[in-house]
């Protein structure tokens, strides 16, 4: 038997904050339940092959935790609920996950600080790595602060048509004025304190700060308008993708037992811009990494032969 390892890493619904202050780019994550599980069989040379082959941010963040451990390549496989390009971290799941599965291949455990740094040498990093709530430097892949876990929540999330391409949003993003530096600022705090405080209404209300800057950015996006104008209305909290096509609502447990959840599942559907599901927010620990055996198949010498 041959010994492999296997990773997992959540995804994160958007961001609740998102922008820039004092020309720090920053994001602040809330992981869900959904995520991407990596296996990975070490090999006898230095290359990665994952399946599915286009996984290629993988690939390359594989083979850059085989290069840091000093060890021979292998065969990478992916496994994910995220969808691809919506904004859910889906690259960023899958190149922690994979790092992960590579370090567990190895008897190794990498801290998040260094799955951090590699994952920001192949796109601009979600914070997926650390299991809270944290305020990150998606650029160079720095954790800024590090809160709570994310309160019992639920999301109801509308996923949109269409991809976007991470690295292309963040290279190609507009500078942020000094109002809407300070309105980030002040969303970043109630932020903060709704985190520290498991206040699940608190947190809606800094993404519905956050959201409202971003439509200003972004006045084309019709959805994201409409998501606001409801968000108002109904009071609900509001958490959405800065560089993607999610766009949600922010629930504590207890309201799904009322009709806000189902009243927000209706409007959403009633944009017909994606299917709409729920997402629990990521709340326990869980484990994160693992090995496996796998069988060594030895061919028979006289297979080699032809008949």
């Amino acid at each position: 038997m041959k010994q492999a390892g296997w990773g997992f890493s959540s995804g994160t619904f958007g961001e609740l904050v998102q922008g820039v202050i004092d020309e720090t780019p920053f994001l602040v994550t809330i992981p869900i339940r959904w995520g991407t599980r990596a296996k990975f069989i070490p090999g006898e040379n230095q290359e990665v092959v994952v399946y599915p082959r286009h996984r290629k941010k993988a690939e390359m963040a594989a083979a850059l935790a085989c290069r840091t451990l000093k060890k021979p390549g292998g065969t990478l496989s992916l496994s994910s609920v995220i969808p691809i390009g919506k904004g859910m971290a889906s690259s960023s799941a899958d190149i922690v996950a994979s790092i992960r599965a590579v370090a567990a291949a190895y008897h190794r455990t990498l801290l998040p600080s260094v799955i951090a740094r590699l994952a920001a040498q192949v796109e601009p990093s979600d914070g997926v790595m650390y299991p809270q709530m944290v305020v990150f430097e998606p650029m160079k892949g720095i954790l800024l602060e590090k809160w709570p876990r994310a309160p019992h929540a639920v999301i109801v999330g509308l996923i949109g048509h269409g991809r976007v391409n991470t690295t292309l949003h963040h290279q190609s993003r507009q500078p942020y004025s000094v109002t809407q530096q300070a309105r980030l600022t002040q969303s970043l705090k109630i932020a903060r304190e709704a985190a520290y405080a498991h206040d699940v209404a608190g947190l809606g209300q800094a993404g519905l700060i956050s959201a409202e800057v971003h439509w200003e950015r972004n006045p084309h996006d019709h959805i994201l308008e409409k998501v606001i104008d409801q968000a108002h209305n109904r009071a609900w909290g509001v958490v959405t993708a800065h560089s993607g096509t999610a766009r949600g609502y922010l629930f504590a447990a207890h309201d799904v037992r009322s009709g806000a959840v189902i009243e927000a599942e209706h409007f959403l559907r009633s944009l017909h811009y994606g299917p709409v599901f729920r997402f629990w927010t990521m709340t326990r620990v869980i484990a994160t990494e693992g090995q496996f055996d796998v069988p060594v198949i030895e061919r028979n010498h006289e297979d080699c032969h032809e008949a």
